[in-house]
């Protein structure tokens, strides 16, 4: 019997090879199971002195209805090395099986077999269990149950192990026979292909959720970022990292559409800074600046982008340190201040040097100046040392009309007594036409 079934296994192995089926288990396949076998209870069990072995082999036909369950059906025989104890003028006791049931195919490769493009070795882990006759002890009703894993060696077959173990109740003898058995299985797959089972709905065949990408095949967004794993598997994100590029915004977040690729105004969920500006685009997002625009990375040019600026909206012109702060110096000009002809009215053109002081105090709340003015020496020293005063008082008003505390502040007018330049020339004369911070206690 047993020679029959290998013959018919091989023959039907040949003519799988010349198909074009390339699916690792069909919607019908053929089994051949050839092991060792050992009885384990009944009149055969081993004992302290003693143990029987033998030969066992199954060839089976499944159907399968929906992945993972088929139908299978069985035939098998072989024997022991041992003669029954009803039966003691038999040099080995005979066994044959004939039972129906169910195999159930676990993680069931769908790359392909070894010797096809993209294939691999890997094949399915199966179990199995029947109900059926046997004889052995005479005639028996049996129960068995099985486990393996085959591998895809080359279309359409498939090898591997199993181990089975089989009931058998009932018999001449009184009690039950058990018989374990283990060996070589292989299978060949008469197609159609069976379809993958994608339980979670997400595009993704189960077992190549667990076995090549870890991700949860029951649940279509294992990462919880708002994008379905066989998106993230087939484009550019990884479907165990909510945030891909780690710039705080989730990936599903980057990619609105949820298609796997970057459209109009989405970020990249690959690259943390997409403007490139130097600014991580989650920030952006959290702070209301644009991911894809680079020139607002620090929106008031000063320098120190916008995540390390502790001094936002620093006036245009203004000299900062590291925090994108002011810099207050021992004693500084503050250029650009005019006032009207013999006056100590502020012309609109010192805007801009009223805001930079205006920064430097605001950024510097512990600093103390004095607000100095100064003339050239054009005209009466009293009376430059007066105008000097008045347009000193009139820069610390300003001052104090935008928010700093008058305290913070005193003022002296020094007429023409401290020049920074000659006064022999138009050029030197407006120089020393000015306005001075200087920090005091």
């Amino acid at each position: 019997m047993s020679q029959r079934f290998v013959a018919s296994f091989a023959l039907l192995a040949c003519l799988g090879l010349a198909s074009s089926a390339h699916a690792e288990s069909g919607r019908y396949n053929l089994h051949l199971d050839l092991g060792v076998a050992m009885p384990i209870a009944g009149e055969l069990a081993p004992t302290e002195d003693d143990f029987a072995l033998g030969f066992a082999g199954w060839g089976g036909f499944d159907f399968q209805l929906a992945a993972p369950f088929a139908l299978e059906g069985i035939v098998g025989g072989g024997f022991v090395n041992a003669p029954y104890p009803n039966h003691p003028s038999r040099e080995r006791t005979p066994y044959f099986n004939v039972a129906v049931g169910a195999r159930l195919r676990f993680m069931d490769n769908q790359e392909g077999y070894l010797n096809e493009e993209g294939g691999d070795f890997l094949g399915n882990f199966w179990v199995s269990a029947h109900l059926g006759y046997a004889l052995f002890d005479g005639h028996q009703f049996s129960v068995d149950a099985g486990f393996g894993y085959e591998m895809s060696i080359a279309a359409p077959v498939q090898l591997g192990f199993f181990v089975r173990a089989s009931l058998m109740p009932g018999g001449d003898v009184d009690g039950v026979d058990a018989m374990l058995v283990a060996g070589l299985s292989g299978s060949i797959e008469l197609g159609p292909r069976v379809a993958a089972v994608d339980s979670d709905g997400d595009g993704l065949p189960n077992e190549r959720e667990l076995q090549a990408y870890g991700t949860d095949p029951f649940r279509a967004d294992t990462d919880g970022d708002g994008l379905n794993d066989g998106v993230e598997v087939n484009g550019p994100t990884d479907p165990l990292r909510p945030d891909s590029d780690d710039d705080g915004l989730t990936d599903g977040q980057e990619d609105a559409n949820a298609n796997g690729r970057r459209d109009g105004s989405e970020t990249d969920p690959t690259l943390a800074d997409t403007d490139a500006g130097g600014v991580p685009d989650g920030y952006e997002v959290e702070h209301g600046t644009d991911p894809n625009l680079a020139a607002d990375d620090d929106q008031d040019r000063d320098g120190v982008l916008n995540p390390a600026d502790q001094c936002p909206d620093t006036a245009e012109g203004t000299e900062v340190d590291a925090r994108g702060c002011a810099v207050i110096r021992a004693r500084m000009v503050l250029p650009g201040i005019e006032f009207g002809f013999d006056s100590a009215e502020i012309l609109p053109a010192s805007e801009r040097t009223l805001n930079i002081a205006l920064q430097i105090l605001r950024d510097n709340p512990d600093a103390r100046v004095e607000v100095g003015g100064h003339t050239d020496n054009v005209g009466n020293a009293n009376y430059n040392r007066r105008l000097s005063q008045q347009r000193a008082d009139s820069v610390r008003d300003w001052l104090v009309a935008h928010g700093i505390d008058r305290n913070r502040m005193r003022t002296r007018g020094y007429g023409a007594a401290q020049p920074v330049a000659p006064n022999d020339t138009d050029e030197g004369r407006a120089r020393n036409r000015r306005i001075e911070f200087k920090q005091v206690d």
